[in-house]
């Protein structure tokens, strides 16, 4: 389910705001297995397989997902305020 005002239109389980690419994510670079997924976000380990076959089936939107919160991370880092060490 996609909601253009909810996670900015990323794809998402139904009823919550659970983006697909966090499922993903966790489950290919986490190796976190489907029910540890669905019991830290209290959803079934239907829904956590069912965004796991639309990451698959879908890895350009996953990939553009992955672009645009690596340059949003990047530019965030970019401005951060650091303390100033010269003291």
């Amino acid at each position: 389910m996609t909601t253009d005002d909810i996670l900015d239109g990323d794809p998402r389980i139904e009823g919550h705001r659970i983006g697909v690419y966090h499922v993903y994510q966790r489950y290919v670079d986490g190796d976190d297995t489907p029910e540890e997924i669905a019991t830290s976000y209290d959803i079934s380990v239907a829904e956590v397989h069912a965004a796991l076959a639309y990451a698959f089936s879908h890895p350009e939107k996953m990939r553009a997902i992955e672009a645009r919160n690596q340059s949003v991370y990047e530019e965030q880092v970019a401005n951060r305020l650091v303390p100033d060490e010269t003291d």
